[in-house]
């Protein structure tokens, strides 16, 4: 048994530890679910292997020479995973970096440990109360986090899953806990998927949810002048063009006077161009036969529509972009192209960070390195509402 633990935590820690590499075959890429259980769950796996070992020792694997490689396996496991555990703690260096670039100096990092060692996303602290399932739409709803109080700058997370997959409560719990925790009101939304929903569908549907949102926010206790939007993979790419496109009448079918406006966009590890000009990820099957419905081309204006790197424009609100060196499944070549057109057009800031030894969906799990960058979130979302004020305040 020892022997068994030690090949696959070994084999793990190895996977996570790899950076994917361009000219490698996909099949020789890291592979991405167990390197983002890994690299997010040292603690519990430590504690596992731990718990194992002793049980098999006691049981007297060290009569054997299995046993005892098995242990040699284990101490090698222990050793990735403290360069991985170590690996973690560089997400606030490169949060200081990108958002010193935009003259944001304050950066500190709120580590909640006994979250963090657990992992575990899905509890709601008791402060926070939770509103489940207020309809937006005709079959569309979405999760509210909030605690007492008035006028709240208002947070959309925007879940990712392939434009097919997801839940509003699956994604981003560590990010909605904080915010709301900190006097934000944080929204959840579901949005129609693929096959069944064809582009534009969930960009209109999402813009239905921040039109709601802003008509509704005295009553649910927000601020409509504020909102920012954020989300991952898929939800970073919707964010992105949710951003991009305020008042394209276009995507507001039937509600086209509403103000679908964000003051502010975080896209994480996002898709930011359907036509992959600049080879960053594998050509995706699922975009042109599940959610284009239509093939790869060029010269096709929706694909360009879809693609937020194509909709950069010099009125596009704030930008913090943020990807994860060791995403197997979109390089880090997609943000810097997005985050390079942008920073050539945008008047706003535009802030950049690459989270050294993060994958794709790092942050669902409560880990020392998702703390981190949701502590980096904060600080540049409460530094936007800081200086909105101050503005305001000027008149």
């Amino acid at each position: 048994m020892l022997l068994v633990v030690g090949v696959i935590g070994l084999f793990g820690a190895v996977n996570a530890l790899r950076r994917p590499r361009p000219d490698r075959h996909p099949a020789l890429q890291p592979w991405w679910l167990p390197a983002m259980l890994v690299a997010e769950l040292i603690p519990i796996r430590i504690a596992v292997h731990a718990v194992i070992g002793i049980v098999a020792i006691w049981l007297g694997a060290l009569d054997h020479l299995s046993g005892r490689v098995g242990v040699v396996l284990t101490l090698l496991t222990w050793i990735g995973y403290g360069v991985l555990q170590a690996r973690s703690h560089r997400a606030l260096p490169a949060l200081r970096r990108a958002l010193n670039e935009i003259g944001i100096t304050d950066v500190e990092a709120e580590v909640e440990w006994s979250r963090a060692l657990a992992g575990y996303p899905y509890r709601t602290p008791d402060t926070i109360e939770v509103i489940e399932d207020i309809e937006y739409g005709e079959g569309l709803a979405l999760d509210l986090y909030r605690t007492a109080g008035e006028d709240k700058p208002i947070v959309v997370q925007i879940h990712g899953g392939g434009w097919r997959g997801g839940h509003k409560r699956q994604q981003a719990r560590p990010l909605l806990h904080r915010m709301a925790r900190d006097g934000w009101l944080a929204a959840s939304v579901s949005y129609p998927l693929s096959p069944q929903a064809t582009f534009p569908d969930h960009l209109i549907a999402l813009k239905r949810a921040v039109a709601f949102i802003r008509a509704n926010a005295a009553r649910l206790g927000g601020d409509p002048s504020f909102i920012a939007v954020t989300g991952g993979s898929a939800g970073g790419h919707l964010s992105a063009l949710l951003a991009l496109t305020a008042g394209r009448e276009e995507y507001q079918p039937g509600f086209e006077d509403a103000d679908t406006s964000v003051q502010a966009a975080v896209p994480l590890y996002g898709i930011y161009d359907f036509l992959n000009r600049n080879d960053t990820r594998d050509n995706w099957p699922l975009i042109p036969r599940a959610v284009m419905k239509e093939p790869v081309d060029a010269d096709s204006p929706r694909y360009r529509e879809a693609s937020p790197l194509d909709q950069v424009h010099e009125e596009a609100p704030p930008f913090f972009v943020i990807h994860g060196t060791h995403d197997p499944l979109v390089r880090t070549a997609e943000a810097r192209h997005f985050v390079a057109a942008l920073r050539a057009v945008s008047k706003s800031p535009v802030a950049y960070a690459e989270i050294p030894g993060a994958t794709h969906a790092f942050d669902i799990a409560h880990s020392v390195r998702t703390h981190q960058v949701v502590s980096g979130i904060q600080t540049f979302l409460d530094t936007l509402v800081a200086r909105r004020a101050r503005e305001r305040a000027g008149r």
